[in-house]
């Protein structure tokens, strides 16, 4: 079995005491993985490993741009 519907499927086919153990199975396995982070969880993000000189310089450009845009905004 190579996919998910494919391991649903063979599941859903199993005798119920069957997929109780399967569900203990996973659960234990589970239990003892190390969660992996959502996107909303690895937020925020570190800042780049970046030379000071090089962040002053991409802000004087992010600066020197947005000051030319008009308030109204038109």
């Amino acid at each position: 079995m190579t996919t998910l519907a494919e391991i649903q499927k063979a599941a859903d086919g199993l005798p119920t005491g069957q997929q109780q153990a399967l569900l203990r199975h996973l659960s234990r396995k589970l239990a003892a993985s190390k969660p992996v982070p959502g996107a909303c969880e690895s937020w925020p993000v570190p800042p780049p490993d970046v030379p000071i000189q090089e962040l002053e310089r991409i802000e004087a450009i992010i600066e020197a741009e947005f000051s030319q845009i008009d308030p109204g905004g038109w």
